[in-house]
């Protein structure tokens, strides 16, 4: 496992919950007593990890691990008496938080770690390819805006545009988008 922070939220039992996820997740253990703590240090910093101890002195813990769980690309698992397990399961489920019920045996929680840790480095993987994709989305756009308005004002194919574009990139050695927003530069008010 990787040594990425992370955060414990726990009003009880700190220490020895602290302990536990050393052993499971090395690396640097923060530790806050309250939700509204965790609200302001996760606006600023990131975790890879994310475990509340429910409940907590200031909120269930619930919304806590749903907001983080939206909020964040931490894995954020949440620590529930067994018998409130079924009552929270959907919602917490839904927002993408695992449950481990109390009291807490350490091969579920570490194996619950490496299921949420694994969950997170792939969502990482996807949400790179979705910006890698967004970009090449985007300079698309440009490119074609680009040959609409060589078509518009040169009078000429779409496929010349096309043409015309390729040959300036590779004559000025630029990349084609490059080109294209030299064009929208040109003939744009």
């Amino acid at each position: 496992m990787s040594l990425e922070k992370t955060l414990l939220i726990a009003s009880q039992g700190q220490d020895k919950l602290k302990q536990m996820m050393l052993g499971v997740q090395p690396g640097d253990v923060v530790t806050l007593r309250a939700a509204a703590e965790a609200r302001r240090l996760t606006a600023a910093d990131t975790f890879a990890l994310m475990v509340i101890n429910a409940p907590l002195a200031d909120e269930t813990g619930l919304e806590l691990a749903i907001d983080l769980a939206k909020s964040s690309s931490a894995a954020v698992i949440l620590l529930v008496k067994s018998e409130l397990a079924p009552m929270i399961n959907d919602p917490a489920t839904e927002a993408g938080v695992l449950l481990v019920t109390k009291p807490v045996i350490p091969q579920l929680l570490e194996q619950t770690v490496r299921v949420g840790l694994a969950c997170r480095n792939r969502m990482l993987l996807y949400k790179s390819e979705n910006e890698r994709l967004q970009k090449k989305y985007e300079e698309l756009k440009i490119v074609d805006r680009a040959k609409c308005l060589l078509i518009e004002h040169m009078h000429i194919s779409e496929e010349e545009a096309h043409r015309a574009l390729e040959k300036e990139a590779m004559n000025s050695r630029l990349p084609r988008v490059r080109v294209a927003k030299q064009v929208l530069e040109r003939f744009e008010l």
